[in-house]
């Protein structure tokens, strides 16, 4: 067998012109070519990072004062509770127990009396019923 050689066979290459679409209108594209308008919205980007800036700042100061004043607060009455652990201290002392005793006309007893518990319990009754 002879080999043969294939051959190709050149064709002409058709182009077809693509289908334009219909261009919409970019409203960014017009807003970017409008001077005024990107100033304007420059402008308002600007001042909404700002606001929302001094909102956060505000907010910030606010909690700063009253965390302070919370601590204030705290200071304030772990004194008062350490003074009133003081006093408690001082009242139990047998002396000042003794000494209040003395002024509301109490007697120290006598004698050494013992308290049993009734064998018989009174129970309350509702008398609605």
């Amino acid at each position: 067998m002879i080999a043969q050689k294939r051959q190709e066979v050149m064709r002409p290459v058709v182009v077809r012109p693509r289908a334009r679409k219909a261009k919409r209108p970019n409203l960014l594209r017009a807003m970017i070519q409008n001077r005024m308008v990107c100033v304007i919205m420059l402008a308002l980007a600007v001042s909404v990072m700002l606001s929302v800036y001094v909102t956060a700042y505000a907010k910030a100061t606010e909690t700063g004062y009253h965390r302070g004043d919370l601590i204030t607060k705290l200071k304030d009455l772990r004194l008062e509770n350490e003074t009133l652990r003081l006093k408690l201290e001082q009242v139990r002392q047998p002396d000042e127990i003794a000494k209040y005793a003395l002024a509301n006309n109490m007697e120290q007893g006598t004698r050494m009396v013992y308290l049993a518990p009734n064998v018989e319990q009174k129970v309350a009754r509702n008398l609605d019923q």
